[in-house]
């Protein structure tokens, strides 16, 4: 299962949850406050030689420098 970042509207608390993909979009309860005023957010993930956060390093053979 993968992980989803999610952002509650009503204490602006960002939490990242283990759900099923089915479930991505489904209500959640923000651990914080309980509220259901939450929306999924659009997250990085981890590539060779960098991060989509953090931009590519440089290095290696990649022909994307």
């Amino acid at each position: 299962m993968p992980l989803y970042d999610y952002h509650c509207e009503n204490c602006r608390t960002d939490f990242t949850e283990l759900r099923k993909s089915s479930e991505m979009d489904q209500p959640i309860a923000c651990p914080e406050c309980g509220s259901a005023h939450t929306h999924r957010e659009l997250s990085g993930f981890a590539v060779a030689g960098g991060s989509a956060k953090g931009g590519c390093s440089g290095g290696g053979n990649s022909p994307f420098r």
